[in-house]
């Protein structure tokens, strides 16, 4: 699998290499590795894995993981920490660009849909939501966002709650 359809596979799955949202942060780290970053603040706490982060709450004494977002730009810089080593193990190396019609072509390929938002906010990108999980997706606009191309995939933003963002 390409790296094209791990993201596909995560908007619409709602997996990780096998992790799925709902899962506490040992889950995580058992695939992903131990090369993170841990922001905790009271019942919140932000893992960030460079391409991967990951939003936990604490329910009942535990952490949950409630949404993780691909953030793709990252790429676009060049850096090889970026990408977490177990997912090129598993989907070799990631492009630093991923423009919207192959990712488009990826989803439409697994049953996938995706609906353009309107939104006058989106500050030079265009908005995406995936039909039947409700995930989120980033794309820059014109002029580009840094060094992103226009048309390529900014973010995916995955969550266990369809409406939220």
């Amino acid at each position: 699998m390409s790296d094209i359809d791990f993201y596909a596979e995560a908007a619409l799955r709602k997996t990780f290499l096998g992790v799925p949202l709902g899962a506490a942060p040992e889950e995580w780290e058992s695939r992903l590795g131990s090369d993170f970053l841990d922001d905790a603040r009271k019942s919140r706490m932000r893992r960030d894995y460079g391409l991967i982060e990951i939003a936990f709450v604490r329910r009942a004494g535990s952490w949950e993981s409630v949404s993780a977002s691909l953030q793709i730009h990252r790429l676009a810089r060049g850096l090889d920490e970026v990408v977490p080593r177990p997912l090129t193990d598993v989907h070799g190396e990631f492009s630093r660009h991923v423009p919207l019609d192959l990712f488009r072509a990826a989803l439409q390929a697994r049953g996938g849909e995706l609906d353009e938002v309107t939104e006058p906010s989106a500050g030079g990108f265009r908005q995406f939501r995936e039909t039947s999980t409700g995930t989120s997706l980033y794309v820059a606009g014109e002029p580009s966002q840094g060094a992103v191309e226009p048309g390529s995939l900014w973010s995916i933003i995955v969550s266990q709650d369809p409406a939220a963002p």
